[in-house]
């Protein structure tokens, strides 16, 4: 039965070739080499069936210009004959070139289907010769493809490989990126929870089917989805995000779990629920998702730049001397950005294998990982940091270097993507949860810094502070300078009133103001005034209340407070 509707557009005639290449395109190559020469169902083998599918898709450019010139198409040949010759012609070459062959005949159909004018599009048999050699004929060989599907790893290698491509995708977009709306109307964070909805049911499905051989089924679709969007509007993109991937996992654990005889019982029942919400449905939103993809330099630099500025700040406030404690993931901060760093490094020798539509040698992750923790042992946290900050620097090189009116391909855009602000995202999380947040909190990071940077100023004694450090003030300058900016934080604090814009001349007119106005003050009363104004701090900090500190309060606080004790560590021999 035909489901081509009369008058079709060419937005939705190119959606529906699209979501019927796609997964099956990807699922043949997704499958080992050895299953292309055993024999299917329908009596040829994978390759032939690909030959076969090549073939009639190849077709198409020529009818439609007989269609076009008027010009007779030569006789008929019968259809049999036609499908053996395309088989003989699949066994006679290798199975890269037999996909090459399909991928040549496919991309030269769509380039027809993009050029159709719109009374082209109104005539019956253009449309139905479309839909005959692609969406409605793939359907056609799912049975074979289902048969091919030998055991838990063949199908875990096709979920995984259309997996790589959707997930990047989706993190292409970027976080803030995810709040924007889609072609369909429903935002791109409404797309990711949906997509793990239908996953998370299918992993449930899965699982009950497993221990009870029982197929359960979905009610009402339209009704699920819609309960999907209702409870995600509120939520944080990342946490949605987050669910995916946890989803995700799951699925993967439960398709891990079948035998051979579970994938193909009930009429392969099991492939069908997994095809349909995992690369099947990848494939359905692709297109979509595809559209707010960045495809120029300026784009994917605007991305990154989203990703950078949350994650860079939150490395910011978390501060120096945490970065050798433990994060939640069970390593150190310092090995954490080590190994952001290390990845981003890795990008520069990769980046001209992508933009050349091809991939270089796949590095050992593990292995990887592994040297960049241990290499952290060595670095300072200082080091650490200057570390990220300049292979992100590099990164933001290399593709201002790219033209700017070309688009990149997206195996480059991935690459970007994988090991810049798609990561930050994975680790953001980590580092967050050493950012002090309540005032209690705020508390416990100030006296824990203060105590090596008081320690440090008493061992000088009050005839030290007249010594100069190794920026060239004295130690008592330093002391008055950083009271300067106590004061600072504490009148904002009590006052609600936030300075703003500064610049690298106000801040030294600032320092130089607060060393000035201290000439006359002798080294005993120069710490009185430190321990003082640090008393003044822990009072006004103590007074902001329960909760989550203000974010004008968050944002100023510790870089007038511990993050600038920590400036001065190294004038004051204090090691990180």
């Amino acid at each position: 039965m035909s489901t081509t509707i009369r008058g079709i557009s060419k937005g939705e005639l190119q959606k529906r070739i699209s979501q019927g290449h796609r997964p099956m395109r990807d699922a043949i190559g997704a499958l080992p080499a050895a299953r292309w020469e055993e024999k299917l169902p329908a009596g040829w083998t994978l390759k032939e069936m690909v030959g076969h599918l090549a073939y009639w898709e190849s077709t198409v450019p020529a009818f439609v210009d007989s269609l076009r010139t008027g010009v007779a198409r030569e006789g008929s040949e019968d259809v049999d004959e036609l499908n053996a010759r395309a088989a003989a012609e699949a066994r006679r070459v290798s199975r890269e070139q037999i996909l090459r062959r399909w991928d040549d005949a496919h991309s030269e159909m769509l380039e027809v289907a993009r050029n159709l004018s719109d009374a082209e599009l109104e005539d019956d048999d253009l449309v139905k010769k479309l839909e005959c050699e692609t969406y409605g004929h793939y359907p056609d060989h799912y049975a074979d493809l289902a048969a091919a599907i030998k055991d838990k790893d063949d199908l875990l290698a096709l979920v995984q490989t259309a997996w790589t491509g959707f997930r990047l995708a989706i993190g292409a977009i970027g976080v803030p990126g995810l709040e924007e709306k889609t072609s369909t109307g429903w935002t791109y964070k409404d797309l990711v929870a949906h997509a793990a909805a239908w996953e998370d049911s299918a992993a449930t499905r899965l699982h009950v089917f497993r221990e009870s051989k029982t197929q359960s089924a979905v009610d009402d679709a339209d009704e699920f989805n819609a309960a999907v969007v209702e409870r995600t509007g509120g939520r944080d993109a990342r946490e949605v995000i987050r669910e995916l991937d946890a989803v995700h996992a799951r699925i993967i654990d439960e398709i891990g779990k079948l035998t051979p005889d579970e994938i193909h019982a009930n009429d392969s029942w099991v492939i069908a629920i997994v095809a349909g919400n995992t690369y099947g449905h990848y494939a359905e939103h692709l297109d979509e998702i595809f559209a707010s993809v960045p495809k120029r330099p300026a784009e994917l630099l605007g991305k990154m730049r989203e990703g950078w500025r949350p994650f860079r700040r939150a490395v910011n406030r978390a501060g120096l001397s945490t970065l050798s404690e433990t994060t939640p993931s069970g390593w150190t901060y310092k090995a954490m950005l080590s190994h952001v760093a290390n990845w981003m490094e890795k990008l520069e020798a990769e980046l001209p294998n992508r933009l050349a539509g091809r991939r270089g040698p796949f590095p050992d992750v593990d292995a990887e990982n592994a040297r960049a923790a241990e290499a952290s042992k060595s670095r300072s946290a200082h080091e650490t940091v200057e570390r990220v900050h300049t292979a992100y620097k590099n990164v933001v090189d290399l593709l201002t270097a790219l033209p700017a009116d070309r688009d990149i391909d997206f195996l480059a855009v991935r690459l970007v993507v994988g090991e810049t602000y798609g990561h930050f995202v994975e680790h953001i999380g980590e580092i967050e949860a050493a950012v002090p947040r309540t005032a209690a909190a705020y508390l416990d990071r100030i006296e824990k810094i203060w105590k090596p940077f008081r320690a440090a100023i008493r061992e000088r004694g009050r005839a030290g502070l007249g010594e100069p450090t190794s920026s060239g003030w004295t130690y008592k300058d330093l002391v008055a300078h950083v009271v300067g900016w106590m004061d600072q934080t504490i009148g904002e604090m009590r006052t609600r009133e936030f300075r703003t814009g500064w610049t690298t001349n106000t801040i030294q007119e600032f320092n130089d103001r607060s060393v000035r106005t201290h000439d006359l003050v002798g080294p005993e009363a120069m710490l009185d005034e430190l321990d003082t104004v640090y008393r003044r701090l822990l009072e006004t900090v103590r007074g902001l209340g329960q909760g989550d500190v203000d974010e004008k309060i968050a944002g100023s606080l510790p870089c007038y407070t511990y993050l600038h004790w920590e400036e001065h560590f190294a004038e004051l021999g204090v090691p990180l």
